[in-house]
């Protein structure tokens, strides 16, 4: 899985073939086909698997130390920027034409923002995020702005450092208190830095 999800990001999906990934795998074609009835199929499947990876990443830094909420924001971001750094353009133009892959991401995405609204709560309690905020209109307008770089080949024009480190400096210290403002400018600095 890992295998194929990497050479999609990094060819594009189209330009990855089941033949190169039954090689790959050291299995016929057949038997890749036994288990994926098609690219699309398999594609899923890899992106469930690096989303496991993924959290369980997150749970392993969760369990480290205690963490605040904002400190496991900054950790996905992190994860995410490498991501994008790994990621071809050609992969995300591509996933475009593959309607369940779409409907897959859609859905996890849709998830993945009902949490980070939630994350966003929990650090008002934690006393990290300002109480005065409409969470769910922020994190439209993230995912409209995430949209707008990618449609207009923003990552073509800059790295993704800079995206996400603008995205923290404008956006997310945008909404925190003085208490997670220094979380966050201690992140940039040591994690990020310009």
């Amino acid at each position: 899985m890992a295998w194929s999800l990497e050479r999609f990001r990094k060819k594009g999906i189209r330009s990855v073939t089941m033949d190169e990934i039954a090689s790959h795998a050291g299995v016929s074609k057949r038997t890749l086909y036994e288990q994926f009835v098609d690219k699309e199929l398999l594609l899923i499947e890899c992106l469930k698997y690096h989303e496991s990876l993924e959290r369980n990443a997150l749970f392993a830094y969760a369990a480290s130390q205690e963490r605040n909420v904002l400190e496991m924001i900054l950790f996905s971001f992190n994860q995410k920027m490498s991501e994008c750094c790994n990621t071809s353009l050609v992969f995300t133009h591509d996933m475009v034409r593959y309607p369940k892959v779409m409907n897959f991401v859609n859905e996890r995405n849709r998830q993945a923002s009902c949490e980070f609204i939630e994350a966003l709560k929990i650090g008002v309690e934690q006393g990290l995020m300002r109480d005065d905020i409409r969470f769910e209109l922020f994190e439209d307008f993230i995912t409209t702005q995430m949209r707008f770089f990618y449609e207009e080949s923003v990552w073509k024009k800059y790295k993704p450092q800079e995206v996400f480190r603008l995205i923290l400096l404008l956006w997310l210290r945008g909404i925190t208190t003085e208490a997670g403002s220094t979380i966050i400018d201690t992140f940039l600095k040591n994690e990020m830095p310009a």
